[in-house]
């Protein structure tokens, strides 16, 4: 059940997502979407290697009390960890500076 339950993880897990985004200034712009803060301003810096604003960022951590590999079916832990308020969640808005 341990390895099922590290396979189940695995497959929840995504990467940083980027989207650019219009601005009437002309600077580069881009939403970040991923699971941690930190993995985002990373990515923000590489994108913006001039440095960048943040117009908007928030996180939650995502938790389902009293679910675990043992206390649940591998079925229903699979719909459990499919549902994103399960999984951390964060996002950034950022303008690259000139």
């Amino acid at each position: 059940m341990p390895g099922l339950f590290a396979l189940l993880l695995l497959g929840g897990c995504a990467g940083t997502q980027v989207r650019a985004l219009a601005t009437d200034s002309g600077q580069d712009a881009y939403d970040l979407r991923g699971t941690d803060l930190g993995a985002l301003s990373a990515e923000a810096n590489r994108l913006c290697p001039q440095g960048h604003a943040v117009l908007r960022q928030w996180q939650s951590g995502g938790q389902l009390a009293g679910v675990n590999a043992e206390s649940v079916s591998a079925n229903e832990f699979a719909w459990f960890i499919s549902y994103d308020v399960a999984r951390p969640q964060a996002q950034m808005s950022v303008v690259c500076k000139a």
